[in-house]
């Protein structure tokens, strides 16, 4: 496509992707169900990361009717979000590079992030000027374990945190997995499994560890790392040197297990101090690299082939009380490992990846439409997007 101005001038071209029934590689939304929700859906689409039957890990676009939308082609690997800064959208396009986007569609720039491999998270922090992205540092021999800031600007890439040194207790408590080799067949250790990340303010961040059920504020990430609070709803930090920093839990309830897509919802109405926390609960009950982690502290947890319900979870987080408290749950279809939430408006769109859906509840936690995906597992994510400013107004 060629864009000409008023004087026959050439002044921009880009190539586009024509999808069509005869394109095998989308995915096939094969049921739609409509909820007991009357609330209207959110504006936007549905972009899902990570399908696996696509080789190269296309991102996929879905209306609110279901029908595809279109694709942006990558090169290997999932991009795990989707960030628009300066009218151009961000996302990783294979395990070590990163893609800038025009809104013609026009790849811009690239950056490379050198000896670090991507996995599972980013996210933009507008003080810095940068992203921050969970990653693989090749010459470690554990995995997702590693905190890295990248400058937009300057492509400057900064290592901001090992959690080797944050958590060296942790660390050396954990064992290889049986068999010898972690989930992806390599031997490097999956101690710690970082899944996702938030920005909970300038210089702080919450990160989400699947492997220890665990929700880890670190602070001055830029200048001195150091923990803030853990939040765990079993005993796995009983005795150790990590123990202070656990906050208390207010209230009845069982703790969040192997949990996802942790993000920070700020409220005007809140005292100082406190804000929410809100995640997919998987409630999987599983930690390969901790054999002795005790279950019994999380009732009604799954398999990974097998469990009654994941949850929607919202916890208040009061910081001056050295509390949190679980504000908000309701179910969702089960998925033991992957799947996403997040708040659009009034409204929260899901995706279960082990029950191969995605889709949109209101804020009471009603469901309001439900998509069924073709896929041989899952699809890592499927995460909403308006585009504003961007693809639409």
């Amino acid at each position: 496509m060629v864009f000409y101005d008023r004087n026959d001038e050439v002044v921009d071209e880009t190539y586009f992707y024509v999808t069509t029934e005869e394109d095998s590689e989308i995915p096939e939304i094969t049921e739609v169900e409509e909820g007991r929700s009357k609330q209207e859906m959110s504006n936007g689409l549905f972009a899902m990361l990570g399908h696996d039957k696509s080789e190269s890990a296309n991102v996929y676009f879905y209306d609110n009717e279901g029908a595809s939308r279109g694709k942006i082609p990558l090169n290997g690997y999932r991009t795990d979000r989707l960030i628009t800064v300066n009218d151009q959208l961000i996302y990783s396009y294979d395990t070590s590079s990163i893609a800038v986007m025009n809104r013609l569609g026009k790849i811009v720039d690239t950056i490379d992030i050198g000896k670090y491999e991507f996995h599972h998270d980013f996210c933009y922090d507008g003080n810095s000027g940068s992203l921050l992205c969970l990653v693989n540092d090749t010459d470690k021999d554990t995995i997702e374990d590693v905190l890295i800031s990248v400058d937009l600007e300057t492509g400057e890439v900064e290592e901001r945190i090992d959690f080797e040194d944050l958590l060296p207790e942790m660390r050396e408590n954990a064992v290889q997995r049986e068999g010898g080799k972690n989930t992806y067949g390599g031997t490097e250790l999956d101690w710690l499994h970082l899944n996702s990340l938030d920005i909970i303010d300038s210089g702080e961040i919450i990160v989400s560890s699947r492997e220890q059920s665990a929700l880890i504020k670190v602070s001055d990430i830029y200048d001195d790392p150091e923990i803030s609070y853990i939040i765990h709803g079993g005993t796995l930090y009983d005795g150790t040197d990590y123990e202070q920093y656990l906050l208390d839990q207010d209230g009845d309830f069982t703790g969040q297990a192997g949990q996802h897509t942790i993000t920070v919802e700020k409220d005007e109405d809140l005292s100082e101090g406190q804000y929410y926390l809100y995640m997919f609960n998987n409630n999987f009950g599983n930690s390969a690299t901790i054999p002795d982690f005790d279950w019994d502290q999380y009732p009604g947890v799954g398999t990974y082939d097998e469990g009654d319900a994941s949850k929607y979870y919202k916890y208040l987080v009061d910081e001056e009380a050295g509390t949190y408290e679980l504000v908000q749950e309701f179910d969702l279809p089960y998925s033991s490992i992957v799947s996403s939430v997040q708040q659009m408006g009034e409204n929260i769109p899901f995706s279960s990846g082990r029950s191969k859906c995605f889709g949109e509840y209101d804020e009471e936690g009603n469901m309001i439409k439900t998509f069924t995906y073709d896929a041989d597992r899952y699809a890592y994510r499927v995460m909403k997007y308006d585009f504003e400013g961007f693809y639409y107004q």
